[in-house]
């Protein structure tokens, strides 16, 4: 009976944080809609959107206007007094902390360029701008890290990342939880950037994906089935390590022809910057009208994002690649190009299309990722997740 129990309640709060994320992604906008997507009775539904409306969690709004005979529905939304997450993203160049409502609008952000920092002074970075974000806010519902790897998921650690200042083993949840008494989720960049395509994003109802970002490394997030994909040690993926040429230059994880060694952000610039003689951004390359050198640097970085993207799809059979990071920033064509050569080359290439898109957070998908980390656990809770409030106390108290 009390196996039961619990299982009853674990479902209905599954039922709520499916609701709650129907509504905030702009999936579902009022009870009709909620019923149709979920499958439910309309008695349950409303039961379960009262419950969440005494939480201040959810707000009946006007009407929304439909087709066909009867009354027209009143809308859901989530309004301005509910909980905001902070998000908080690592990265080798920089810490950036930003705060967002349920909707993933950014209300509050802030950015703190690294310099040769050690290990104490990292921490005392990320303090910073935590306090930063509970300055403009005190209603929080918890706190999502965003971090480069390797990470340790389970314990909430960045382990040993290389150029990294010499800097790993930093518990950097745990310190956190000490530090604010709020809950704190953390996980690799590149996967909290697929969370945020899938929740928010372009990857929204996709079923597989992968986010690949391109910047001073290459990573990739993956979507398959729904969800994230990791083993069962939890580590995230690596595309960045795949090999084009088993002869290649020597990368720094001991194999040979890695794909990061030939497409990550300051190599191509190295080459563009070399053949026009000019010292743009990634971005303000991809914006000036090409030169005949310029376009056979584009091509052989899209040729070779290509070989180890098609050995990918292969292995995973994914519906979707976003350009992520600074690939968001690449020419149309090659956009195209890219698109076209893993549809020639993939093998199921006669069952179905393998689309190419940049996300749709662009750069900020790592940022936004941090902040989903926390949301997915009030939407998909499991053993370990996010206590709704039982009332929304106001902004300030």
């Amino acid at each position: 009976m009390k196996t039961l129990g619990t299982k009853r309640i674990d479902v209905k709060k599954h039922n709520r944080g499916q609701i709650l994320k129907l509504i905030a992604t702009g999936t579902c906008n009022n009870r009709v809609e909620l019923v149709a997507h979920m499958g439910m009775t309309k008695m349950a539904i409303t039961n379960m959107v009262s419950e969440l409306a005494d939480k201040g969690l959810v707000k009946e709004g006007g009407v929304d206007q439909c087709d066909g005979v009867g009354r027209n529905p009143i809308s859901l939304r989530i309004p301005s007094g509910a909980p905001n997450t902070i998000g908080i993203l690592i990265l080798r160049d920089r810490c950036e902390a930003v705060l967002c409502d349920f909707y993933l609008n950014v209300r509050h952000r802030k950015t703190i360029m690294l310099q040769q920092p050690d290990k104490r002074e990292l921490i005392s970075i990320i303090y910073a701008l935590t306090d930063a974000m509970l300055e403009y806010e005190k209603n929080i519902l918890g706190i999502g890290i965003s971090s480069i790897g390797p990470i340790d998921f389970d314990r909430g650690m960045i382990l040993n990342p290389p150029y990294f200042y010499g800097i790993h083993d930093i518990p950097v949840a745990s310190l956190l939880e000490d530090r604010y008494s709020l809950p704190v989720f953390m996980d690799h960049d590149n996967q909290s950037a697929a969370l945020a395509e899938l929740l928010y994003g372009n990857g929204k109802n996709r079923d597989s994906f992968m986010l690949l970002g391109i910047a001073r490394g290459v990573g990739c997030g993956i979507v398959k089935n729904g969800a994230l994909y990791v083993d069962s040690r939890k580590l995230a993926p690596e595309v960045g390590h795949v090999s084009i040429d088993y002869r290649g230059k020597k990368c720094i994880c001991g194999n040979r022809g890695c794909l990061e060694l030939y497409v990550n952000t300051d190599e191509i610039l190295g080459r563009l910057r070399k053949a026009t003689g000019q010292s743009l951004s990634f971005a303000g390359f991809c914006q000036m009208k090409e030169t005949d050198r310029m376009c056979e640097i584009f091509e052989d970085v899209t040729e070779k994002i290509t070989s180890a993207l098609v050995s990918t799809v292969n292995l995973l059979n994914l519906d979707l690649v976003l350009l992520g990071y600074d690939g968001v920033h690449l020419p149309e064509k090659y956009v195209k190009q890219l698109e076209d050569g893993i549809n020639e080359f993939k093998f199921a290439r006669d069952r179905s299309r393998t689309g190419v898109k940049r996300a749709y957070f662009g750069e900020d998908s790592q940022l936004l990722g941090a902040v989903c980390n926390v949301l997915n656990q009030v939407y998909s809770p499991g053993s370990e997740n996010v206590t709704l409030p039982s009332s929304v106390p106001s902004a300030g108290t």
